[in-house]
């Protein structure tokens, strides 16, 4: 099977993007040979990592807010109403953020 010479649809980087970054690598390392196949594997996991992060920040993400997002439990248990929480418990409102 021949591997693929550009991004596929599922955000993979391309033949040329990983073979561009594995050079820099090489040549970060001071050229040194005999270290191909992990700055191709070093670059092609870094160009997924970045290319996920890229998704992420830019709203990519469809799942979602995830677990551990930093969001404080107030957050998760009420729900925002023009700027006011109303908690499931009481129906009350209040304006506290």
């Amino acid at each position: 099977m021949a591997k693929s010479k550009s991004a596929g649809a599922d955000g993979r980087p391309s033949d040329e993007e990983i073979s561009q970054r594995a050079y820099e690598l090489y040549l970060q390392r001071g050229s040194a040979a005999g270290h191909e196949t992990d700055d191709w594997l070093q670059a092609e996991a870094e160009l997924i990592e970045a290319r996920r992060n890229a998704q992420a920040a830019f709203g990519g993400n469809q799942a979602g807010p995830s677990a551990g997002s930093g969001g404080s439990s107030a957050e998760t248990d009420s729900h925002k109403t023009n700027g006011r929480r109303e908690t499931p418990a009481t129906g009350r409102r209040s304006l506290r953020q």
